[in-house]
């Protein structure tokens, strides 16, 4: 369909290829006055391609693809950014054609070309949805455990994954087999190695998830056969152990189980010994390394108030939380301050203090002691949108009561118009001796002052 108007022509067609297209672009483009718009909308149809293959390699000469498809412009773009991500360095290109097994192909191509980067080498075969990963000879056990595990973890549906190492020189000997987990300081939770089947990886996920939590679970472990028939047993002991450490490592192998890592709680390293011994028996070999940390343990790394107290105040001391003129409302950079105090209050516990206001001696008093108890409880209630427990936390308004300052300048009154966390401490309670002394009979001088006090007659 050809249009023309005065200064315009619009061209729709389709020609047989995309040689064709590009060829008949050029030549309209070129021919057109410069007076006139042209607007082309050529297509040509898509090859099928089959099988649908994608072939990428990184090897002593580069990265590079021998074969690359791809169903759509976008999934083109995706996988030619993932190649550059890399490392390849020529300019690449895809076939764009039908015959994609998968909606999900750029999602495919993008971890398995991820993949031969993490193995810093190999190839990466797609045939249809068959994916061959071939590491570089000399790659280690682990990181292939890693680098297979994970890719054949989160390939979409549909694609099946055969991954491959090359035998070491000296095959006689092969690596033994392994699984390790792994929690951080911050909760996560990373699980390698291997398992004995498809459903075996499934229950270390799913038990994985209960003992820590399902956000926090990052699991690459591959299947692999040939494993001890107590090796899913002794998998799920491992997690189990891990669950009592702060943060650590544990490795199973088919002699051992390693327990290794750092915890808040002093009988943890006795619990986990108890736990493997019922597990596994007390013949089966274990090893545990297990150091307690005050820091970690949740009563004894508490601070206590006085330190709590003291360390709201080193918060204030540079900084102080100021509110509009005439209002409760904390400016812009109170909430800075706010943030750091919540902190501190997270990690003291449920202690009894008071929030108090204070203002300077302008304006009746009245008027003071409420807009005092009003700042008060506007610092309360950011604590308490902050996930503060303010159960033990009390409001009070002191208006200008309390000055700390000279009322009568201007540096002064700044100065009095605050805001004070302070401790409350509970009464000075009578010792039991003075209590019990001031039962007692009273003494001779007392006595003879009783004795007037009776003998004076009742006016």
């Amino acid at each position: 369909k050809i249009s023309v108007s005065a200064d315009r022509v619009e061209i729709k067609a389709m020609v047989d290829s995309t040689e064709a297209q590009r060829r008949i672009e050029t030549d309209l483009a070129r021919a057109a006055p410069d007076n006139v718009r042209l607007a082309l909308a050529i297509s040509a149809p898509r090859p099928v391609i089959t099988p649908f293959t994608l072939r990428f390699v990184i090897d002593e000469t580069g990265a590079r693809f021998d074969s690359c498809s791809a169903d759509t412009e976008e999934t083109r773009e995706r996988i030619l950014r993932a190649a550059g991500k890399a490392g390849i360095q020529s300019k690449a290109d895809c076939v764009v054609g039908m015959g994609v097994p998968s909606p999900q192909w750029a999602r495919a191509a993008e971890l398995a070309i991820a993949a031969v980067a993490d193995l810093g080498g190999g190839t990466v075969t797609f045939s249809d949805a068959d994916v061959a990963l071939l590491a570089p000879e000399g790659t280690a056990q682990s990181l292939f455990d890693d680098v297979a595990g994970k890719l054949e973890a989160e390939l979409p549906e549909v694609f099946a994954l055969t991954a491959t190492l090359p035998p070491p020189p000296d095959a006689a000997q092969p690596a033994a087999p392994e699984f390790v987990a792994t929690l951080s300081p911050e909760g996560q939770v990373v699980i390698r190695g291997r398992v004995g089947s498809e459903n075996s990886r499934e229950t270390v996920r799913s038990f994985a998830k209960a003992r820590f939590s399902s956000d926090s679970v990052h699991l690459t472990a591959r299947v692999a056969e040939g494993l001890p028939r107590d090796w899913s047993i002794r998998v799920l002991t491992g997690l189990e152990a891990l669950s009592y450490l702060s943060n650590g490592v544990v490795t199973v192998t088919p002699d051992n189980i390693g327990v290794q890592g750092n915890t808040g709680r002093k009988s943890a390293s006795a619990e986990i010994a108890q736990f493997l011994a019922e597990k596994l028996g007390e013949a089966e070999k274990y090893t545990i390394d297990v150091t307690y940390k005050e820091a970690l343990d949740p009563v004894a790394g508490l601070p206590t108030p006085d330190e709590c107290e003291a360390q709201i105040a080193a918060i204030q001391a540079g900084r102080k939380i100021n509110f509009e003129p005439g209002s409760a409302k904390i400016d812009a950079q109170g909430a800075a301050i706010m943030d750091d105090i919540a902190d501190v209050l997270k990690k003291c516990g449920e202690i009894r203090m008071e929030i108090g206001g204070h203002t300077d001696s302008q304006g009746s008093e009245d008027m003071n002691v409420q807009l005092s108890l009003a700042r008060a409880r506007a610092v309360l209630d950011e604590l308490r949108m902050r996930r503060v427990l303010t159960s033990s936390i009390d409001a009070k308004g002191y208006g200008e009561s309390v000055p700390i300052a000279d009322n009568g300048t201007e540096e002064g009154r700044e100065t009095n118009r605050r805001i004070e966390f302070r401790l409350i401490r509970p009464e000075p309670v009578e010792d039991e001796q003075t209590a019990l002394e001031s039962l007692e009979e009273p003494g001779e001088e007392g006595a003879e002052a009783e004795k007037t006090t009776q003998d004076k007659p009742t006016e």
